[in-house]
């Protein structure tokens, strides 16, 4: 199915629903179009001035897909039990969850049921033929890169550790929990239209994967708010979930807890009743509950309809969507989760520093065997490198530290086995050599990343119409690890420099080196004055240039 169907399936299922209900529940306005795009698939856009808190869409809770109006209630338990039993890794199930798999089920028996000869009465049916086909799916979700191809780009970093623990879950539910329970009444879960399922070759166990891969690959992409506190929401909101959305982040200005005068993010969801009047306002006339999509700003013709997809990093919005938009790479908070791995030259000889560090909880020996044991995660909040620079070392780059300090500084006579008994170290003492040691393990993380690739050959690899969709999504994430792992490299630079007067600027390569405010190489914004008396000076947005301004200015172009 290309745009152009999903287009004329939109417009029926809108009829739909109009037909189901005709005064109450169904509402979406004049004022917003649904267009095809070549490059994105489908869009929502405003055909005229739209104003803040205008209502666009009500959909009725009752015209939700969920794994009930799908599944009997009794198989649907069973299953999820059984998922979250047998479940190969439970670190993940954050992003991928046992809830996550049940609708997939569900979604499976929904597109065989596309060949039925009633479908034309199915308005679960009308909602499917909405949706991208297997081969659009195959160019922006993750389900189907190929996994030695991604780890050539991803190389050692925690994207790639998560990327493969996750497809070997997929394959874990699939082969221990999904074919066992559906091996007896494969017809029911087959979708015989996808294009992989009409080799030859395949056998009815191949024809139920390629369903499982495709429904999971759907339902993953298109849930724009997947979880609540305590358990995941497992639905899929009809023509509400057509609207594309961005992170966020997005929306964040370089200044500490201020927002972008004119935000990228336009619309909003709220939950209620029926009617809802303004905004996230309604007045429940006949307790029928409803979701809404309303504007949260003023927006321009043919301006397209934004909605939140949460508080997503780069990396995170490449596993979600599949693709990375580019004002995200340039926005000035990039930060994504990382994992920091131990040098081996890092890792001590020396019987009693290893016994200390053993007592302290670092396994040496699996950290030397395992290339995927990280020595510890760093979450995706810009405020922690900021929090630091200013004197807040969280636990995690508090145990680097010790790990350095114990493992290969030069320490006092007594320092060693006064740390075996007490657990006590005098770290300040050694900052000045934990810190520019620590400096060369973030450059040790960097360098196994992406070899001699810089973030600039990336973004014009990604940018070339040669280079495929799930490298470019690949390349543009790490553009975003590169960069936080340089800022996070830039803000111990700073803590060597501060903490011995020994250290001159020039001593520091990676102070000399990136955006003069958070260390990040990628994009380049260079003044012009300095560079007019042969200096470079580097920012890597305008907001950083403007922030760092009251320093600068004292030796601009001098």
């Amino acid at each position: 199915m290309d745009s152009s169907d999903r287009l004329q399936a939109t417009k029926l299922l809108i009829k739909r629903l109009h037909a189901d209900y005709p005064k109450k529940g169904f509402k979406i306005s004049p004022d917003i179009d649904f267009v095809v795009q070549s490059d994105s698939g489908l869009r929502v856009v405003a055909k005229r001035q739209i104003q803040k808190d205008d209502i666009l869409i009500v959909v009725p809770e009752a015209a939700r897909l969920t794994a009930s109006t799908i599944l009997p209630s009794s198989f649907s338990k069973q299953l999820k039990r059984d998922i979250a039993k047998k479940s190969q890794f439970q670190e993940y199930q954050q992003m991928l969850n046992p809830s996550d798999y049940l609708l997939a089920v569900a979604i499976m028996k929904l597109l065989r049921r596309k060949t039925s000869p009633d479908r034309k009465d199915d308005f679960s049916v009308g909602q499917a033929l909405t949706w991208p086909s297997e081969s659009m799916m195959k160019d922006t979700s993750w389900f189907y890169w190929d996994v030695a191809s991604v780890q050539k780009v991803w190389g050692q970093s925690s994207m790639f550790n998560i990327f493969e623990e996750l497809r070997a879950n997929v394959d874990s539910v699939f082969n221990n929990v999904i074919y066992p329970t559906l091996k007896n009444n494969l017809d029911d879960y087959i979708d015989e239209s996808l294009a992989s399922n009409q080799v030859a070759a395949a056998t009815p166990k191949d024809k139920l994967y390629n369903s499982f891969v495709y429904s999971l690959a759907l339902l993953y992409s298109r849930s724009h708010d997947g979880y609540d506190e305590d358990e995941p929401s497992g639905e899929l909101i009809p023509i509400v979930e057509l609207i594309n959305g961005h992170s966020d982040k997005i929306d964040e200005a370089t200044k500490k807890g201020k927002k972008n005068e004119k935000s990228v993010i336009n619309v909003n969801i709220a939950s209620g009743k029926w009617p809802f009047l303004r905004g996230d306002i309604f007045r429940n006339d006949c307790n029928l509950p409803c979701s809404a999509v309303y504007a949260t700003r003023d927006i321009d013709e043919g301006e397209e309809l934004i909605i939140s997809y949460g508080d997503l990093s780069p990396t995170g919005f490449a596993f979600k969507y599949g693709f990375i938009p580019m004002d995200f790479i340039k926005h000035h908070n990039i930060m994504s989760n990382l994992s920091i791995f131990c040098d081996p030259k890092l890792l001590p000889e020396d019987k009693m520093r290893r016994k200390c560090l053993e007592k302290s909880g670092f396994p040496l020996d699996e950290l030397k065997s395992n290339k995927k044991l990280a020595l510890g995660h760093f979450n995706c909040h810009h405020d922690s490198v900021q929090d630091y620079i200013d004197g807040y070392e969280n636990e995690v780059i508090g145990s680097f530290r010790h790990f350095i300090i114990i493992g290969s500084c030069q320490l006092m006579e007594d320092e060693l086995s006064r740390n075996y008994s007490t657990g006590k170290l005098r770290g300040a003492l050694y900052n000045p050599e934990a810190y520019s040691r620590l400096c060369d393990m973030f450059e040790y993380n960097i360098e196994i990343l992406g070899g001699d690739a810089t973030s600039a050959d990336d973004a014009a690899e990604a940018s070339s119409p040669d280079t495929p969709s799930w490298e470019k999504c690949c390349l543009m994430a790490r553009i975003a690890y590169r960069e936080s792992l340089l800022m996070w490299q830039r803000a111990v630079a700073l803590k060597a420099k501060s903490a011995s007067f020994q250290f001159e600027e020039s001593e520091i390569p990676s102070l000399g080196k990136g955006c003069q405010v958070c260390g990040r190489s990628y994009p380049q914004l260079k003044c012009g004055k300095c560079k007019s008396v042969g200096k470079e000076v580097q920012y890597c947005c305008r907001g950083h240039q403007v922030l760092g301004w009251k320093t600068h200015k004292l030796t601009c172009g001098k």
